[in-house]
């Protein structure tokens, strides 16, 4: 587009055109099919905002390790991350003229939705700059109405009704993932929403006709999952969604005063949770010991994310009901497992992406190792500790300099190989205080906070993983 406009060297009038188009209204005739979609904002009809998209993808994408030609060998990493940095410099400065000329409209949130997945990246997870930019694009799903179904009318194609429910799904579920990370109320609340979920179709469908998506549309349930057992984009979109509900629930419980009507509470949510996990399609739910040969590695790391996402509601849970019963600790530990075993399946495909809290497990290794006394947990204590130590490995290789949360993983890579050392040498003077099994009965929330650990309040899997979960 650039180059077919010659706008890197076009007089002045040229930009003032583009400049022009962005301040008009983007009009989408009800007619209009998806695979005409581009020409609206595109050729002469040039818009400031997909430039903005185009460079935030650009910056993001960069990172992960695509167009290896286009830098240095030498120097490949950190001239991937000046690139990046440049886009997101690029795609703020078109955000920040659009917000000024522009009326909001759908390319607006695609560009807003796009910087702060670029931000996440290039800023890491504990930067403030992910929670400002998720800010701005609640702020703008409201405005334009993304949030109500209802307001979707028969004006609008069917592709951009079904883009629109896609984008507020994937907003949605990193909604929660950012303010259970960040310790901050989410800014989406499903119980002023009434979006629908997005359709379980491939992507292909949204630049079909209207009689080839109505025909796509006899392929499903009455849920709106395929019946073919296919598994699309939009599939996961759709699980995570649900999963993340439960999610919502789980951080408005953990900010009330913790009593028995509490534990009530943390039962329901823990058993319609399961409930929803179990009636999923069979295709969904993950297995490690499921090899099927024609299932690709992305699919089956899509799989690993979702049931990540689905134990970690489980591990919220158990780990706000242990201050009111202990036999949850049993529970807890089986959990925290659970999650550390599907992590290392996870980096046995993907490395560079680990994020996890299995905090309570070396907690309570560390107990056991201080007092003698045996902790709730049936499975094997060898096995457990042989994963933990896998584990820190793949810290240690994440606490490289030049990556966004090189501190975070530095930080708990020490303190882990601390603690398990502790584990299995017991007489060798540790400076670590570390917590113990009794500080979880008396925390009032649902993230343990304690000395060396407290950083771990800051780590959680939704951070890395959520680059997948894309509109």
């Amino acid at each position: 587009m650039i180059d077919a406009a010659q706008l890197h060297k076009s007089p002045p009038e040229q930009v003032a055109r583009v400049l022009q188009n962005t301040k008009h209204v983007l009009h989408v005739p009800s007619t209009m099919s998806g695979s005409r979609f581009h020409e609206l904002f595109t050729g002469p009809n040039l818009r400031l905002e997909i430039l903005g998209v185009l460079y935030a993808i650009a910056g993001r994408l960069s990172l992960f390790g695509l167009a290896h030609d286009k830098f240095p060998q030498f120097d490949g990493m950190a001239s991937r991350e000046r690139f990046s940095r440049k886009m997101l410099a690029a795609s703020d400065a078109v955000l920040q003229i659009c917000k000024l000329i522009a009326p909001v409209n759908d390319l607006t949130i695609w560009m807003l939705y796009e910087i702060l997945l670029l931000s996440k990246v290039a800023h890491g997870d504990a930067s403030s700059a992910k929670w400002r930019r998720l800010g701005d694009l609640s702020t703008h799903i409201f405005e334009l109405g993304l949030h109500r179904d209802c307001q979707q009318s028969s004006s609008l194609p069917v592709f951009l009704v079904e883009t629109r429910r896609r984008l507020f799904a994937a907003t949605y579920q990193l909604d929660k993932s950012i303010a259970t990370f960040l310790g901050r109320p989410p800014r989406i609340s499903l119980r002023h929403s009434d979006c629908r979920l997005p359709l379980d179709v491939d992507d292909s469908l949204l630049k079909a006709d209207q009689s080839e998506i109505e025909l796509a549309l006899q392929d499903l349930d009455s849920d709106g999952w395929n019946t073919q057992g296919s598994l699309h984009r939009s599939t996961f979109l759709r699980q995570r969604f649900l999963v993340t509900t439960f999610r919502e629930e789980i951080l408005e419980v953990s900010l009330e005063t913790q009593n028995h009507r509490t534990a009530e509470k943390l039962r329901d949510i823990s058993v319609r949770c399961h409930q929803t996990w179990d009636l999923l399609p069979k295709q969904l739910h993950y297995s490690p010991d499921s090899r099927d040969e024609n299932m690709s590695n992305t699919i089956r790391m899509m799989l690993i994310v979702s049931y990540l996402a689905y134990l970690y509601n489980d591990f919220l849970i158990q780990r706000l009901l242990v201050q009111q019963d202990s036999e949850a600790y049993s529970t807890l530990l089986d959990v925290s497992s659970t999650i550390l075993s599907t992590v290392l399946d996870f980096c046995a495909m993907r490395e560079d992406m680990v994020d996890l809290r299995p905090d309570f497990i070396w907690t309570a290794l560390q107990k056991q190792a201080r007092t003698g006394r045996p902790i709730p947990y049936q499975g094997s204590r060898s096995v457990l500790i042989r994963h933990l130590s896998v584990f820190i490995s793949h810290l240690e290789s994440m606490s490289r300099p030049g990556l966004a949360n090189q501190e975070l993983f530095h930080r708990a890579s020490k303190t882990f190989s601390g603690i398990i050392d502790e584990v299995l040498e017991p007489r060798v003077a540790v400076t670590l205080p570390g917590p113990d099994l009794d500080i979880l009965a008396d925390s009032e929330t649902c993230m343990i906070g304690s000395d060396d650990l407290d950083f771990l309040d800051m780590l959680q899997f939704g951070g890395s993983i959520d680059q997948y979960i894309i509109f």
